[in-house]
């Protein structure tokens, strides 16, 4: 067998990317993460620091793509750790939604909704 055979095989067997593409993709999505981690930790900082609140706004979004990554994980994997750390991260994305819905209604911390400062 050629190398270029054995480069075909695996990209047929990899979906038409070679390993290189797959490994950069999986460095790329491990930054990302973590970068996305840092962005939401930087803006609930300056949150507190100009207006005495975390926003979750942000927090809803990370959790919400992580949950969702964790469901693809384990829909292709069929672990069931995979499942078990998505539905956590699927309840404190719910916990979140509910506190940014009862934030919208007033009922939670800050000014009621439609008052003005």
């Amino acid at each position: 067998m050629t190398k270029d055979e054995i480069l075909q095989k695996s990209r047929d067997e990899n979906g038409g990317k070679d390993i290189g593409d797959l490994e950069v993709q999986k460095t790329a999505a491990r930054v990302a993460y973590f970068g996305s981690l840092g962005l939401c930790v930087g803006v609930s900082l300056l949150s507190w620091a100009f207006m005495r609140r975390v926003s979750v706004q942000c927090w809803i979004v990370f959790f919400g793509m992580i949950c969702i990554a964790f469901f693809v994980k384990f829909g292709k994997l069929r672990k069931l750790h995979e499942l078990f750390v998505a539905l956590g991260y699927l309840v404190i994305l719910l916990m979140l939604v509910g506190v940014f819905v009862l934030e919208l209604m007033g009922k939670l911390g800050g000014l009621p909704a439609g008052a003005e400062q």
